[in-house]
């Protein structure tokens, strides 16, 4: 077979900031012509919602989201240190934002999702099962994690049908999946 051209696929940045830039693609091949995405620097990140499996309750995090200048009731998360295994970020952000010290026999993998078509973004998810009167101090790092509030709900909690955060419907369609599971095998 023989090939008359083989175009590659270009990548263009747009802006040079410190966190976020804005980059074009074009590939002909594919008919991408001036695609444009937010690559984030640092790129992955970690999300975990806390699971009491006895107590069948979640905790979760309301945080203030910068960008939609609002609080959201969600799941907790950090962004990955190249030099730190996922599931030691876990452990890490599960005392700092949750208050619960876990190893990581209490942190269940639930999947690594594209965050967005506009981002070059992963994020790994999991379900931190811990014991709720176990609860510790939280250790915030900046000023946003120290405005956010833990709440615990019951899974069939109504208020959870209303979540607006992506990560912690998946992970709670995870846990829900799970307790359905258990149910019919007994």
């Amino acid at each position: 077979m023989r090939i008359i051209s083989k175009k590659k696929r270009s990548v263009k940045q747009l802006t040079d900031n410190k966190f976020v830039n804005l980059k074009e693609v074009k590939d002909p091949s594919k008919g991408v012509n001036g695609f444009q995405f937010a690559e984030r620097l640092g790129v992955d990140s970690v999300a975990f919602i806390c699971y009491d499996v006895k107590k069948q309750s979640v905790l979760l995090n309301e945080e203030y989201k910068v960008p939609i200048d609002q609080f959201i009731m969600g799941a907790f998360g950090g962004s990955i240190d190249k030099d730190k295994a996922l599931k030691k970020i876990v452990i890490d952000e599960a005392k700092e934002e949750a208050g619960f010290a876990v190893t990581e026999k209490d942190i269940l993998d639930c999947g690594k999702y594209l965050v967005s078509t506009q981002m070059n973004q992963f994020c790994y998810l999991y379900i931190v099962k811990v014991n709720k009167d176990e609860e510790g101090d939280k250790a915030s790092e900046n000023e946003v994690e120290a405005m956010s509030k833990t709440k615990w709900y019951d899974i069939y909690d109504d208020a959870l049908d209303e979540l607006e955060d992506w990560k912690a419907t998946v992970l709670m369609g995870e846990i829900y999946s799970d307790v359905e599971s258990k149910k019919e095998s007994e």
